[in-house]
């Protein structure tokens, strides 16, 4: 895999995006529908997913099919890193970072928190500080 074709992907799919499962050809697939979260680009290009339902396989690009089903917004990546400057919770705290949201007018966040738990923390354990 050449290397602009490997950081093409790598914006495309990065750390803590959410994904849908199309299609897979592996016996051993999680079902199609079957949601997960981007761990990371391989070096050879293959797309390492978290999927919910425990499994570990790699999507293989040009192989198998996926969707996004979500991105984090930059306003709520600048809000929640907001929040975290503060210093007023623990992050993993999140019923305290929706209560500090409000008080700080940050709405969208509160939103988004209630649909995309699992993506929030994820994010806050392995995605903090990148871009």
């Amino acid at each position: 895999m050449n290397k602009g074709t490997l950081n093409r992907l790598r914006e495309q799919y990065p750390v803590a995006i959410r994904i849908e499962l199309l299609k897979m050809d592996d016996p051993q697939a999680p079902p199609v529908g079957t949601r997960g979260t981007v761990e990371g680009v391989d070096a050879i290009g293959n797309i390492m997913v978290r999927w919910d339902n425990g499994s570990g396989l790699n999507l293989v690009p040009g192989v198998d099919e996926c969707r996004i089903v979500s991105t984090m917004p930059p306003s709520v990546k600048e809000q929640i890193l907001a929040i975290r400057d503060t210093g007023l919770t623990n992050m993993f705290d999140v019923t305290a970072v929706q209560c500090i949201a409000l008080a700080m007018n940050m709405y969208e966040l509160v939103t988004w928190l209630k649909e995309y738990g699992n993506e929030y923390c994820y994010f806050i354990l392995y995605n903090t500080c990148s871009d």
